[in-house]
């Protein structure tokens, strides 16, 4: 049972950080990327036209989507003194257990 909650853990996170970001105003985009990915594994954090856009690839490995979006929100004012469950507010600062 508990290698089932490791399973979907990853997947509770991504959700939990994209929701933050969506209450942030960064608008999410679901784009597979084009050749083999490697160049930005997971997605990326533009900026068109003064909007801040992540494009997340669903093909990408759930860490490789996670670091991308924890990495958007890292450094982020708005979330800085929120209240984060612990797991989430690692992720973001970039903390391993």
């Amino acid at each position: 049972m508990r290698q089932t909650g490791r399973l979907v853990e990853p997947h509770l996170h991504l959700r939990r950080l994209l929701d933050l970001a969506e209450e942030v105003g960064i608008t999410i985009r679901r784009v597979p990327a084009a050749g083999d990915g490697a160049d930005h594994p997971g997605g990326a954090l533009v900026r068109l036209k003064g909007r801040e856009m992540l494009f997340l690839d669903p093909t990408a490995a759930p860490a490789d989507q996670l670091a991308v979006v924890a990495s958007a929100l890292r450094g982020r004012q708005e979330i800085a003194n929120r209240f984060l469950p612990p797991e989430i507010r690692q992720l973001i600062d970039g903390e391993t257990a």
